[in-house]
């Protein structure tokens, strides 16, 4: 409570003003002071009907309230799940509550991520064992759930829709698999990878959408099933995706400290070379030179060291494009223009067709580079080909992103740039 409120910028009184102004719009009289706010942020319970108030107040479900007991529900309700048996059950489960999302609220504060990356670093999985029954579950179904797993995460780099209702199915399944089923630690460590798997596509397609704190959830339910199942890279990229996501919302330095302890425990030169880019990407926003150009130096390095027997299916994709081209964002982002447009238009030269959401994301990239040498021509044919490509990918991040940028263009008087924004305002407009 106390944690929302400094959120929010709210008092105590204010607070409590809210939930009366609430409480009148029902037709009810409530009594509710910064006294009773008080007693509830040092241990009282608040009633079912204020509990009620409070969630209108904050944009949480009624249902909510039903599904997880006070304080749980509340969206600053930040405690982190062990990394347990029961902790990594409990996580995954949270993944299956619906909650209204507001699309830039976190459930994570910067303390918190820190700490879910540190455990993890420093926690070797538990004996399975000591949570299994040695009943055995159901061998075709695991075996089937493994290769619709394969395949969803394939198709989940598409512009596909149903894709996402599907994964979501198919998670569900494997977390009540893992709740309620009995099964040999052999097959649990498969179902968990299988969790860990969907979870790691659901949460993308969240962060694609926009959907930041059920983005979060996802990544940290992966991190937790993937520990369970042994498998190091898997969780230390779902820690690089939160970290990733922390430098996109601006919170870089967050992105530098969860990298660190991600790092630490990655097995394949694939996972090092993705997590050094990202941490490149991170200190480029903090202007730090030296740190981004010894990342990018180790990414290369380790990219180098790649071997595709031994990469794991999560990091797959990874390849000089996607090193170069964010070489090049990190260049943009430290002052070197020229420098970043090398960079950029070789990784883009290199990169899969199929990786539409990527391209669109590094056009932004061109066009910045392009409005920094002062190239208002170049600069409006990326930004359409950006917009373009992002609204036949589908994903609302890329079109925000680029419409984003379209925006802060809206007051430039070239001709090309007036061109772009009327153009901008039809394709958006349909």
């Amino acid at each position: 409570m106390a944690h929302l409120r400094r959120i929010h910028h709210w008092s105590g009184e204010d607070l409590a003003r809210l939930l009366r102004e609430k409480a009148r719009q029902h037709g009810l009289r409530s009594g509710i002071d910064r006294n009773r706010i008080w007693l509830w942020e040092t241990g009282t319970t608040p009633s079912k009907e204020s509990q009620l108030l409070l969630a209108e107040v904050l944009d949480v479900p009624a249902a909510a309230l039903d599904e997880l007991s006070w304080p749980h529900w509340l969206p600053a309700f930040e405690q982190p799940a062990p990394f347990t048996p029961l902790g990594s059950r409990a996580a995954l489960r949270e993944v299956q509550i619906t909650r209204m999302d507001r699309r830039s609220f976190l459930v994570l504060s910067s303390s918190t991520l820190i700490e879910v990356a540190a455990d993890w670093a420093r926690i070797e999985p538990r004996h399975l064992s000591q949570a299994l029954d040695g009943q055995h579950l159901d061998e075709e179904l695991l075996t089937w759930l493994e290769e619709r797993s394969g395949e969803l995460r394939t198709h989940a780099a598409g512009p596909h829709p149903q894709v996402s209702t599907l994964i979501d199915a198919h998670l569900n399944t494997a977390i009540d698999l893992i709740t309620h089923d009995r099964y040999t630690e052999a097959a649990g460590r498969r179902l968990h990878a299988v969790a860990a798997d969907l979870a790691h596509c659901a949460a993308w397609l969240r962060f694609d959408a926009d959907r930041h704190a059920d983005a979060q959830r996802h990544w940290q339910a992966a991190v937790h099933a993937a520990h369970q199942a042994g498998d190091r890279d898997l969780a230390a990229v779902a820690l690089s995706d939160l970290a990733y996501q922390a430098t996109w919302l601006s919170r870089p330095a967050d992105a530098v400290r969860v990298l660190e302890h991600a790092r630490s425990r990655t097995r394949t030169a694939a996972a090092r070379s993705l997590l050094d880019v990202r941490r490149a990407r991170a200190c480029a926003l903090l202007q730090d030179r030296h740190a981004t150009q010894r990342a990018l130096s180790s990414a290369e390095t380790e990219l180098e060291q790649m071997r595709p027997n031994d990469t794991p299916a999560v990091v797959s994709w990874m390849s000089m494009a996607d090193v170069n081209a964010d070489a090049g964002r990190c260049w943009l982002d430290l002052g070197d223009p020229h420098r970043a447009g090398t960079a950029i238009d070789s990784g883009l030269g290199e990169l899969d067709p199929r990786r539409a959401r990527t391209k669109a994301v590094f056009l932004t990239y061109r066009t910045e580079g392009s409005l920094q040498n002062r190239d208002a021509s170049a600069a409006a044919a990326d930004a359409r080909a950006a917009l373009d490509t992002a609204i036949a990918s589908g994903a609302t991040r890329c079109i925000d992103l680029a419409s984003a940028l379209i925006r802060r263009l809206n007051t430039r008087t070239e001709q090309p740039m007036i061109e772009l924004c009327e153009y901008a305002r039809d394709r958006l407009a349909g």
